[in-house]
């Protein structure tokens, strides 16, 4: 009897965790707010908390509005737990209450992720919450099986800026490997050195819970220079080449996923246009074409599903120019047995979150993950994918973000990489 009571309790307490957290009152409609206190963001400037919230003292609010800017407050994404709650004070004056527990956000970047083919292993520093204005910045150096990189960025939010804009540059230098694959064997291969400064320019006009029309700008210069030495001589590769680019890139987004610590609610699906402008002789005009959507269903505090799918299409000859995809697109395959001037990739999955505290939470997915390559898109959807079945094990420290790590159990067809880690 005592354990039927205690595998009750833990089926239901995360629900009654989330009860806890609303205390909106039953048959009340709208209440005029007359302050506001924020709680527990020892790190966090209460000014970027309450431009999220977008409330001000001596406002009446619905139950709605309230929702909508917890779940802003959220998606900042440097809490480990937001919660509100509504008193009536001696005076009978209305108080809202914002507990936002700050996570520790600068994060000592040590990551390792792959199989025992194809990896890659991270070090460096991030600041999620710079200065606690929700600045990001990061320096970070990259190793793997495929590509050395060392990088520098910055992101300004929008609480600092215009509306709803955002600023984002990125510089980058490194080098990198990249082959292609046919039936499971290197068919050809392509090594150069690259170059790389971008600026993201978020447009303000943009809104979180309904659409209008607001693309995103993207500017980019990048240099790709090849080298053979970074190439087996036993494998075909192209002539040495170096090439120069200015690229112009347009986004657009429809939909908006809320978040919550791990877990993900809503759709989007974005698509874009980057315009390669040829800077050097060798270096041919091209036009790249992308599309992606996402939906995540979470029907309570236990279960999600998730669903992924990405496609693009490149005009560009140029092999370091063309997709390459491995692992971190479908579990289980090495980094290029996906390429070519087409692909696509698609994950469908259910995942279980088990625990969910501020200290440990646990979830477990069990999912499906396909996708292709070809050098023509009418190509893609009539021939073979790569497929993979499998299941995962997420252990993780919201208090602590970066603190965690992935292990996934996975069976690709033809192929004998059967795990993969991300840590």
């Amino acid at each position: 009897m005592l354990k039927k009571q205690f595998l009750i309790l833990f089926l239901i307490l995360p629900f009654l965790q989330v009860l806890a957290q609303e205390n909106w009152p039953e048959g009340v409609d709208k209440i005029h707010i007359d302050s506001i206190i924020v709680k527990n963001n020892w790190r966090t400037k209460e000014k970027i908390i309450l431009s999220e919230l977008r409330i001000s003292p001596g406002t009446e609010i619905d139950k709605v509005s309230l929702y909508d800017g917890i779940t802003r407050i959220w998606n900042i994404g440097n809490f480990s737990n937001v919660e509100y709650k509504i008193d009536t004070l001696p005076n009978q004056q209305i108080l809202l209450k914002i507990k936002a527990k700050d996570a520790f956000t600068i994060i000592p970047n040590f990551s390792f992720s792959g199989n025992k083919e194809d990896f890659r292993l991270n070090a460096g520093v991030i600041d999620n919450n710079f200065l606690g204005k929700n600045l990001r910045i990061g320096l970070n150096a990259s190793y793997g099986s495929n590509a050395t990189d060392f990088s520098a960025d910055i992101t300004v939010p929008r609480q600092l800026l215009y509306k709803n804009m955002a600023l984002h540059g990125l510089i980058l230098y490194g080098h990198s490997q990249q082959y292609r694959y046919n039936e499971g064997e290197i068919a050809s291969g392509i090594g150069y050195e690259k170059r790389q400064l971008s600026l993201g320019i978020t447009n303000p006009w943009g809104k979180d819970f309904e659409y209008n029309f607001s693309p995103n700008l993207g500017l980019t210069y990048f240099q790709h220079r090849t080298d053979s030495t970074l190439i087996d001589p036993d494998i075909l590769t192209h002539p040495d080449y170096k090439v120069d680019y200015f690229s112009v890139s347009v986004s657009e987004s429809i939909g908006y996923i809320k978040r919550k610590r791990h877990q993900n609610d809503g759709y989007m699906i974005s698509g874009s246009i980057n315009w390669g402008i040829g800077l050097n002789k060798e270096s041919t005009t091209y036009i790249s074409l992308g599309l992606s959507a996402s939906y995540h269903k979470l029907f309570n505090k236990t279960i999600q599903l998730s669903s992924h799918f990405s496609t693009g299409y490149t005009t560009s000859d140029i092999p370091s120019l063309l997709f390459y995809r491995g692992n971190s697109s479908v579990k289980g395959i090495v980094n290029g047995e996906i390429s070519g001037k087409a692909y696509y990739t698609a994950y469908g999955g259910l995942h279980l979150t088990y625990f969910n505290y501020d200290w440990f939470a646990m979830e477990q997915s069990f999912f499906v993950n396909w996708g292709n390559g070809t050098d023509q898109y009418t190509d893609l959807y009539t021939t073979k994918p790569l497929a993979t079945i499998g299941s995962g094990i997420k252990v993780m420290v919201p208090m602590i973000p970066w603190l965690g790590i992935r292990f996934y159990l996975t069976k690709t067809m033809d192929h004998d990489n059967w795990f993969s880690i991300d840590l």
